[in-house]
This record gives structure tokens, C-alpha cells and sequence, in this order.
């Protein structure tokens, strides 16, 4: 049962799924040190790779536990620290022990948005009943105020409220998700068309975005720079992909997904060092070679997954390639719903209460 909201009784848990998001043009401009000055605009898809976030409490001490499709992971120290830090001030979490389980089918640190589909989950858990705005604002504070993390709110805006939405930055921080029109042709395309694969390489996003900045900073030093006048124009580059980008959807033209993921990823490649790496470009030739329309890496860079769009006809050649490679697909499709919280445990327990 989906909760509108709940009144917690010692012995019961709740549990949320957030979708895990992929952000197909206009990446990078959703940070704060572009969208300040310009404002932003991405478009982004929310899949149904999940992040499951569980919330109960704990016998003797409070613990936060990760796991992927890897298995168990060693917990991130500055997402431990921002989870106690958020529930030593909550009202029911805050005098006694808790313990937290996150657990996901795609490795996490690869791109799609894990860290905010997390704390969007979390979010979903302390403030039930409340909008997908309000989901998405809540976790993105946490993560770019409370912590400190150089990052921008496309993620936890996809997967607050699911589905494929056009993200609206503006110079004021203000941030709109319009869910865009989906052409029958777009959506078949999405669901069987774009595929991922695993580069096999983890990276912080949020490292990977402050690593180019600082590149930027140290060779501008005070003033400005042709370094930096080129790195401003390749993001407005970025961002004038998502209106074509938009109208593809939208009237399904889906010949056009690969050469503008492609133009996306020659755009972002150029941004810093450290973005593109041996290995995607590794993949991202052998799916070109073997048919696809075009692709591009995903998320801020470093590793990850790489998505292309690849027809029909040559999908068994581009899995093939793959598999030589040894980079395992993801199976995915779009997630039409955003962050869902349910009851569980001895849930007779729980009741419903409005939210405040």
C-alpha cells in the first residue's frame, strides 16, 4: 500500500523506491557554477533500475547498510555522514536507533544518478505525502547545501517524478520538471532501442564535475580566459541539444537520438580531462562499428555505463561487441512513475495519519 502518510509504532519499516534516471542531453548545465549565470535545461528519463531504501529500527545501534549488483559496498563517508546528520534532527529517528538498507540491480557510482534517487528515497520515507517538487527540492538541498557535493538537481528531480521531463534551471536556483509528450514511436524506442552497457569503471560525479571547475579555475586565475570562454560555450552547445532533442520525442523521430546523444558526448568529452576515458571510447566504437545510430557516456564522466541508440537490425551485432568487451548490458525501461514509499514488516501497526 502506498502512503499518503503514517504514524510509526516500534517494529515496523517502510520502504521506498526511487527509479534511477539518465540524462540524454544538457547534462552539466544544471550546475550551479553554469546555471547561476545562464540557467540550465536537461532532459532526462527516470528507468526502472531502482534504488530500494529501507528504514527500521535497529536493536542495538544505527547503522546505514549499501549493496548493488556487486554485492555489499563500503559505505560512502560523506553519504554516512549526511544520513545521520539528517536523522539526528528528525522527530521520530532522532532518540533511537535506526538502521538503513539501500540496495540497487545497477552498480551504484556509474552515472545514473544513484546518490539523489537515494536521498529522494529517504526523503519520500520522513516526508510522507509530500509532492514530487517538494521529494526532489528536499534531496537536492541535502546533497549541494548540506554536504557540500558539486552537483546539480536533474537527478533528484527525474527520479521524484519519473517518467521522461524537460529540467528548467533558472539563474535563481528555481527549478520547473515539465514532463514532455511521448511519441508512441519515442516510447517503443526507449524501451528496446537505448541500451546501456557497463564500462566496468566507478567514479564520484561530484568529483569528477569539481576536478574540470578547478581545471577551469587554475588555468583562468582571476580573469578571463580563452580555457574559459571555451568551456562556457560548449555548455551552451550542450544546451541548445535539448530543443532538438525535445522535438524528436515528441513527434517520434528517433533517427534523430543517436546523433544527438553523440553531438552531447563530443560536447562533454571536451569539457576537462578526465570525462572521457580509454575504455568508454573503447565501447562507445565498437557499438558504432557494429550499427549503432550513436551514444554517448552517462552522467558527469570518468566511467560508468554508456548508452547508445542502436536500430533494430543491429542489435545482435552492438550485444556482441559487447560482450567481447566484456561490458555487460543493463537492461532497462522507462519508469513512468517516480518515488513510490510502502509499508513493511508488521505493518498492521502502521496507520494512516495525514502528512504534515
Amino acid at each position: 500500500m502506498a502512503l499518503d502518510g503514517y504514524r510509526f509504532d516500534s517494529g515496523c519499516g517502510i520502504n521506498a523506491r526511487s527509479p534511477l534516471r539518465i540524462s540524454l542531453a544538457g547534462g552539466g548545465t544544471d550546475l550551479p557554477d553554469y546555471s547561476a549565470q545562464f540557467g540550465g535545461d536537461v532532459v532526462a528519463l527516470a528507468i526502472d533500475a531502482e534504488i530500494h531504501v529501507q528504514i527500521g529500527v535497529a536493536t542495538y545501534r544505527s547503522e546505514t547498510k549499501w549493496s548493488d549488483q556487486s554485492g555489499d559496498l563500503p559505505g560512502d563517508p560523506l553519504l554516512n555522514n549526511l544520513v545521520n546528520s539528517i536523522l539526528r534532527t528528525h522527530h521520530h529517528w532522532g532518540h533511537r536507533p535506526w538502521l538503513i538498507s539501500s540496495t540497487s540491480r545497477a552498480r551504484s557510482g556509474a552515472g545514473l544518478g544513484s546518490s539523489g534517487a537515494f536521498l529522494v528515497g529517504l526523503a519520500a520515507l520522513l516526508h510522507p505525502g509530500q509532492s514530487a517538487d517538494y521529494l526532489a527540492r528536499t534531496a537536492y538541498d541535502w546533497e549541494f547545501q548540506r554536504a557540500g557535493r558539486m552537483v546539480g538537481p536533474q537527478d533528484s528531480f527525474a527520479s521524484a517524478h519519473g517518467g521522461i521531463g524537460e529540467i528548467t534551471i533558472g539563474t535563481d536556483g528555481g527549478v520547473k520538471f515539465s514532463p514532455l509528450m511521448l511519441h508512441p514511436r519515442s516510447a517503443a524506442w526507449i524501451d528496446h532501442n537505448l541500451l546501456l552497457f557497463d564500462t566496468g569503471t566507478t567514479r564520484d560525479a561530484s568529483r569528477v564535475a569539481s576536478k574540470a571547475k578547478q581545471e577551469t579555475e587554475n588555468q583562468v586565475g582571476q580573469g578571463p580566459s580563452v580555457f574559459q570562454s571555451r568551456r562556457i560555450e560548449r555548455l551552451h552547445g550542450i544546451r541548445a541539444l535539448v530543443a532538438p532533442l525535445r522535438k524528436a520525442i515528441e513527434e517520434g523521430d528517433v533517427d534523430q537520438y543517436g546523433p544527438i546523444l553523440s553531438s552531447n558526448w563530443a560536447l562533454k568529452s571536451s569539457l576537462g580531462r578526465g570525462i572521457s576515458t580509454p575504455r568508454a571510447e573503447e565501447l562507445l566504437a565498437g557499438c558504432l562499428a557494429a550499427g549503432a545510430h550513436g551514444g554517448k557516456l552517462v552522467g558527469a564522466g570518468g566511467g560508468g555505463y554508456v548508452l547508445v541508440s542502436v536500430p533494430d537490425e543491429a542489435h545482435s551485432a552492438v550485444r556482441a561487441a559487447m560482450a567481447r568487451a566484456h561490458a555487460p548490458e543493463l537492461p532497462f525501461r522507462l519508469s513512468r512513475t517516480g518515488v513510490q514509499a510502502y509499508q513493511i514488516g508488521p505493518c498492521g501497526k502502521l496507520s494512516s495519519a495525514t502528512s504534515g
